[in-house]
């Protein structure tokens, strides 16, 4: 083997690049002179580390390096934060819809007109379940101040609270004081 970059002649890449006139000759693929894999496992963590330094045909030494770590406690916590994030997003939205009606019903909104129909009618499964709890505040001729919708936001929102308490539990990170450490290191100068 030379130190040359391109081991077979002049480089391809240069002007004064000549075609063989005979076939290349085969060489055996380059052989690894160092190896070495470790795989660690802590608790839910997984990682494992492969390493391999060697020499290939054109005579430059190669190092390799591969790494892949699994941490299922990092699953959780992904899991954890989307559950988070849809329920506070859900909570949301139901808040929005339940504060515009509450608004709408004190103002004394028109109740013919479309689009207040249409908020009564999908808040009203909502709030249904906390009628008749208190009762509702007339003021004036149209306005109407609901307790019940009142009394929903906040049940609805201790629900989503709980919820997401309960994720928090349900997908804590799990920590063990296990530790495994495998390291194997292989030489082979040919």
């Amino acid at each position: 083997m030379s130190n040359q970059p391109y081991p077979y002649g002049p480089d391809p890449r240069m002007s004064d690049y000549q075609e063989p006139t005979e076939p290349m000759p085969y060489q055996e693929p380059a052989q690894p002179y160092e190896q070495s894999a470790r795989n660690v496992q802590n608790g839910n963590a997984y990682e494992q580390r492969q390493y391999q330094h060697y020499v290939d045909p054109a005579g430059n030494r190669v190092e390799q390096r591969e790494e892949t770590v699994e941490d299922k406690n990092m699953s959780r916590a992904n899991a954890r934060y989307w559950i988070t994030t849809v329920i506070y997003f859900l909570l949301g939205v139901l808040e929005v819809i339940l504060a515009l009606r509450f608004i709408f019903r004190l103002l004394g909104a028109n109740q013919y007109n479309g689009f207040i129909q249409f908020l009564y009618g999908l808040s009203s499964a909502f709030v249904g379940p906390f009628n008749g709890i208190f009762n509702d505040q007339t003021i004036g001729s149209a306005s109407v101040f609901e307790v019940s919708t009142l009394i929903a936001m906040l049940v609805y929102a201790l629900i989503a609270w709980g919820l997401v308490s309960l994720g928090r539990v349900l997908f804590a990170a799990n920590y063990s004081g296990r530790q495994n450490y495998r390291t194997t290191r292989r030489q082979n100068y040919s």
